[in-house]
Formats: C-alpha cells, structure tokens, sequence
C-alpha cells in the first residue's frame, strides 16, 4: 500500500481496511525488486514472485516468459485511488528504460475505471500532433494542459497507454491498471504542488522530452461491447491481453491456448474458483488472483448477490 499526497479514501472503502484514512496505490500483484508482493497462504506463504519462478520456471509464466525474462516477473497489478489529481507524466519504452535506468522493462499500462466520482476527469494523449519546438513553446509558457486531451470518466470506461503516451489521472478515479512491471515514471508537470514539509516533488524534464510520443492518436477511449456473462476483451497488445468479466452465473475461462500465468482482479461480487487441478478459492472484490500457466481453465461461479465483476489479464507468451 502506498499513500502518496493525491491518494483517495476508495481503496479504504473497497478493501475495508481500518485504521488508515487515504491509499493511493494498492499494488496487488508485483515482482518489481522492493515491492515484490508475497504469496498469501498455502505451502509458499510468504513467497516471492522471482522465488515462484525460480522453483517453477515455465510452469509458472509461460515459455516464452520464462526465455525472455528470466526470474523477472513482466506485469505489475494496481488499484489506484485518487483524490487529487496524479502529476502529468509519461513513461520510457523498453529500449529507453535498458539504455538509461538500466532497467528490464518501460511502461505500456492500461487503466479500466471502476469508480468515478461526479465531475472526475483524466488526460490521455495531446489533443493534436506537437513537434518537439512547439512542445518546448508550451512548456515555456505553462500551457501544457491546454494541449492535452481530457476525458470525463465513467465506470467501464478504459484507457490504453502505451509508453510514450503522456497521461494523467484526476481526482475522483479508482482505476485498476495493468501495466509492465516498471516503477519508471518521469514527471512532466506536478501543478506546483508541494509536499507536507514545502518541498515540490522532482520533475524529470529532459527524461520526459526524450521519451514523449508527440503524436496524437484522436480518441483515446478504448471502444468495446458490453455483455454479461462473457469474455469482453479490452486491450491486446505484445505486452499484454486484458478483458472483463459481468457475471450472474457460471463461467469457464478458458486458458488451453495460453503460454501465460492469467490473473483476475476483482472489484464486485464474490465468486468461488476451481481450476483443472481441483484447487480451489474465493475471490472478492479487492482482491486478485493469480493462476499459473499450467492452468488449463478455472470456472468462476458467482456466490453474492449481484454481478461478480472482474478484469482479466494475460500475456500473449
């Protein structure tokens, strides 16, 4: 759990947790070194995710997981609350993040919103084609949210950032984001905000420059066909495949045909899940799951009154 100083009172809400008034980012499933989260319950409590891989290898994420990245585990899952606005940032591709922080891997992300609070809006992408000039031009003369998109957010709506892509999320979101197992983030603008002791947070401005796609792409808003009781994809892209689930009855989710560990990420309801193995567990909302790549399919049945609602999550192997 993180509480930066925008975080929101809805991941409180959501997880019922007590004794804390503000959470910003509840990483639920993370394997980046420092923030690894362990395994909870079962013969590896307390385990890492590099542990897991280590013992399991491709068993557990996939073959072509396993070849490309070793014991670095590729996604990271978040819920984020917020109740101030998140800095206007942007995040280094692959290439950028090896050649300058060293690290594995940048930030492809992909926000779905699960709450949204009258008037709460995000940025995603420039409103037009920048070149670099004219960037520099409105970064001058603080205009920069002149020049940005800006979405009046709803629940279901969802939002593909690619790296490159500059973003950032208003008050009033609770998103759950998948994302490259990155915690690279360069931070264009922070509305000159300042922390409890004055200080204003660092921005990274020749990092962002360097990393910023000044293409626009016009509408950002991932478009999809919302149906009960099926797999409603989202988001498919080389780093991974993401979908949603409105269930009132029993589903089977099929993973026959995927090298990947598959995640779900519940935010409504409560379901139980076996999987091929014959193990089995409840999920509810606030929670995630993760199931390994030798899991032939797990069928989720829905035990509360309501829909049981959750994203899914894969990589392509």
């Amino acid at each position: 759990m993180k509480s930066p100083i925008w975080g929101g009172k809805d991941i409180v809400a959501l997880k019922h947790i007590e004794g804390v008034e503000t959470i910003g980012e509840s990483w639920e499933i993370s394997g980046v070194p420092g923030d690894e989260t362990p395994v909870v319950g079962g013969e590896y409590d307390g385990w890492t995710l590099a542990q897991l891989i280590e013992k399991f290898g491709a068993s557990f994420v996939g073959k072509k997981n396993y070849e490309v990245n070793g014991t670095n585990f590729p996604l990271l899952i978040k819920f984020i609350s917020a109740d101030d606005a998140l800095s206007i940032q942007v995040h280094p591709d692959d290439a950028m993040a090896q050649r300058v922080a060293g690290k594995p891997f940048g930030k492809t992300e992909m926000w779905y919103l699960v709450g949204a609070h009258p008037g709460a809006t995000l940025f995603s992408g420039f409103k037009r084609d920048l070149t670099v000039e004219e960037y520099d031009q409105v970064m001058a003369e603080n205009r920069l949210e002149d020049v940005m998109a800006r979405y009046e957010t709803k629940v279901g709506d969802c939002f593909f950032i690619p790296a490159g892509q500059i973003h950032s999320i208003g008050a009033g979101n609770l998103i759950i984001e998948v994302q490259q197992s990155s915690d690279l983030t360069y931070r264009v603008y922070d509305f000159n905000r300042r922390d409890a002791q004055g200080n204003t947070r660092q921005l990274h401005t020749a990092e962002a420059r360097e990393a910023l796609n000044f293409k626009s792409r016009g509408d950002y808003r991932t478009h999809y066909e919302d149906r009960d009781n099926e797999r409603i994809q989202l988001e498919s892209c080389p780093q991974f495949t993401t979908s949603v689930y409105h269930l009132t009855e029993p589903l089977r989710a099929n993973y026959a045909d995927v090298d990947s560990f598959a995640i779900l990420i519940c935010y409504e309801g409560t379901a139980t899940l076996r999987d091929n193995e014959g193990n089995e567990t409840t999920l509810k909302a606030g929670e995630s799951v993760l199931f390994p790549a030798t899991t032939q399919w797990v069928d989720v049945t829905p035990t509360s009154e309501g829909k049981f609602s959750c994203v899914e999550t894969y990589t392509l192997g």
